[in-house]
């Protein structure tokens, strides 16, 4: 039997390198190692030469055990996961709750009380991150309290490389592809003439696009590639990256890409090839405050008419990754 308080971190195998991340801040809280079971985890999993089942029932069946389920679609389709839970309702423990990316509140079922507050590890907004911190500031004062921990420092720095480890996992599984069949060509300030044609190629999934300032006076043209309203403001705050392949005529040297947020315009310069070049651009170098990435509304393409003569310009296999 045990003779001390010991949390026993219920997950599922699928989940295990996210659950990896919430054992660290465990350890980053001052938790002793001795005070955790992590089945996915050998120093504080099942002892070599022990019965599985047999040892994971006597943990269940302390009465110093306090599970953690840290629950997901992944959770719900494992029968061990749903035992162990089980259990946990037989005994009537108390327990936390813990969603991971993905599941929300509205999915909680079975022995779990879905009324009883848990804390989302994903975040959608700047008040659902500022929540998800309290929740954990209030965590660790629990766990503190528990098991008599003396505060370690540098909590905050922690607590937030924790956050920004599960938001860059949910986002590393979340590519966007930009659909460019919704694009157009713009001669920007001028509508009588058109220097800028824009064509989608259905069958290589690329725009093709033809410059020609001889037959405009508008000193800017655009592609312009409308992708509705993308809330990227998770993937700008974790770097994330638009990525496009571009080739561009000779007598074409830069042009610069530009985001439509929600209240201005943000932009880049990219140098051009005649051959297929990929380019990898960091939203956050594109500038703009948090809050606009929440409405990505088009990316554009500008040639400037004082840079470049004109020619073709062909864009295709638009992210943001």
């Amino acid at each position: 039997m045990l003779n001390k308080k010991l949390l026993f971190i219920s997950h599922a195998e699928k989940d295990s390198v996210l659950v990896e991340k919430f054992v660290d801040l465990l350890y980053d809280m001052g938790v002793p190692e001795d005070s955790m079971f992590c089945s996915s985890i050998s120093e504080i999993g099942v002892p070599v030469k022990e019965d599985i089942y047999e040892y994971l029932r006597n943990l269940l069946d302390s009465e110093q055990v306090i599970p953690i389920f840290m629950l997901s679609d992944n959770y719900y389709a494992s029968a061990a996961c749903l035992n162990e839970m089980g259990a946990v309702w037989m005994k009537q423990k108390d327990y936390y709750t813990f969603l991971l990316p993905d599941f929300e509140f509205s999915k909680i079922k079975g022995a779990i009380n879905p009324s009883k507050r848990g804390i989302s590890l994903w975040y959608k907004s700047e008040r659902e991150l500022q929540n998800l911190k309290e929740d954990l500031n209030q965590f660790r004062e629990q766990m503190c309290n528990l098991f008599y921990i003396q505060k370690q420092k540098n909590w905050e720095r922690k607590r937030d490389g924790f956050i920004k480890q599960i938001q860059g996992f949910k986002m590393d599984r979340d590519i966007i592809v930009i659909n460019l069949e919704e694009c157009e060509g713009f001669c920007i300030g001028e509508y009588e003439n058109s220097g800028c044609s824009v064509i989608y190629d259905n069958i290589k999934d690329k725009i093709d696009s033809y410059i020609d300032f001889t037959k405009t006076k508008a000193e800017i043209c655009s592609v312009v590639i409308f992708v509705g309203e993308l809330d990227v403001s998770c993937h700008y705050s974790i770097g994330k990256k638009i990525m496009f392949e571009l080739k561009a005529a000779d007598s074409i040297s830069n042009i610069e890409v530009e985001c439509r947020l929600k209240n201005r315009d943000v932009r880049k310069k990219v140098v051009t090839s005649s051959d297929w070049e990929s380019y990898s651009i960091p939203l956050p170098e594109f500038g703009g405050d948090i809050s606009e990435w929440k409405s990505l509304k088009e990316i554009k393409f500008l040639l400037r008419r004082k840079n470049n003569s004109g020619g073709k310009i062909e864009i295709r296999n638009m992210k943001i990754k």
